[in-house]
């Protein structure tokens, strides 16, 4: 059934994305290469809606099935306004500031319909709701950014989503894994296009769409597996801590948050190696190896959930000083 499920989203997504790809070229959508590209040449963009169409038909077939409750299905098509403003933003630029009230109303909804939202508990017991939900609130629209921030190569957003759903899909009931293999699949069918040399790019309608989701998808597992929702967390690791280092050294040395860049520690990586394709494939491979480890003990340990995600993101966060996140060439 899995298999199915991802064979045939896949497939749709795959399609949609070649029908995105000629409607960008005939309109004219273009991704011109800026200080923050890693591109050479105007690239056709907005091949993320291939992505938010795959997802949302694969997770309406699962909620007629009745493998998802209303509740459930409510949350994730918040993700809707979200894609809407990033393909708006894809065809003509919109304000941050329109974007991220977008992302805030959107994530505000997700949670008044999740709720009672999972606990959040650390080694020292248990944060306050209202902290908890703050929590939740500031995470969720971060994760919508920062996901757009690490879409910068090609095959990185993608490869790391379809990493992400499997290794969900790994670890949770059937009724759940499905909802997780619909977001890997309609990952991987956008990825036949994206694959360097990408043919077209995701942009924000993409881009946000996915990290958006990440952020409901992680609530919404915890909440029904009755886990905590770091355990779901550790996927989005690299991701995170990559662009939060990259934020907070720029912040810390000064350097205008809004202005484009390639600071981040994975675009410090491609100049090295001159190819996206490695560094895209090193990211999706150190993904698989922290959930490899991570998710097992942070399953069979509940408690010890908070520290996995600490130790881990110590890792991490030292590996991306190293690689020289948010400095300049």
């Amino acid at each position: 059934m899995l298999l199915l499920v991802l064979i045939v989203i896949a497939c749709l997504a795959a399609v949609a994305t070649h029908l995105a790809l000629q409607w960008a070229i005939s309109r004219q959508i273009l991704d011109h290469p800026n200080a923050r590209s890693s591109h050479a040449t105007p690239t056709p963009r907005g091949g993320g809606l291939a992505i938010v169409l795959a997802f949302y038909v694969g997770i309406t077939g699962i909620w007629f099935a009745g493998h998802i409750d209303n509740r459930d299905f409510a949350a994730l098509l918040c993700g809707i306004p979200v894609a809407a403003v990033g393909y708006v933003d894809d065809l003509r630029t919109v304000s941050p500031k329109w974007r991220i009230a977008v992302h805030a109303a959107s994530t505000a909804t997700a949670l008044s319909v999740l709720s009672p939202l999972p606990a959040l508990t650390h080694t020292g017991g248990e944060i306050s709701p209202w902290l908890s939900v703050l929590t939740y609130g500031v995470g969720i629209v971060w994760l919508t950014n920062l996901y757009n921030f690490m879409d910068g190569i090609d095959a990185m957003a993608g490869s790391q989503a379809v990493a992400i759903g499997l290794i969900w899909a790994t670890y949770l009931p059937n009724s759940h894994a499905l909802t997780a293999v619909v977001f890997a699949a309609a990952a991987l069918g956008f990825l036949v296009h994206n694959w360097p040399p990408a043919r077209i790019f995701m942009g924000d309608v993409g881009s946000g769409f996915l990290g958006f989701t990440c952020g409901i998808l992680v609530l919404l597992f915890s909440r029904s597996t009755g886990t905590s929702p770091f355990i779901w967390f550790l996927p989005l690791l690299i991701f995170a801590c990559d662009a939060t280092v990259t934020l907070v050294v720029r912040a810390m040395r000064g350097q205008p948050l809004s202005v484009a860049h390639r600071s981040h520690a994975y675009q410090h990586l491609t100049r090295r190696a001159g190819k996206h394709l490695p560094v895209s494939l090193g990211y999706m491979a150190a993904t698989l190896i922290i959930s490899f480890f991570g998710m097992p003990w942070t399953l069979k340990r509940p408690e010890h959930a908070f520290l996995a995600l600490a130790f881990f993101s110590a890792l991490i966060i030292t590996t991306m000083i190293f690689l020289k996140a948010g400095r300049d060439d």
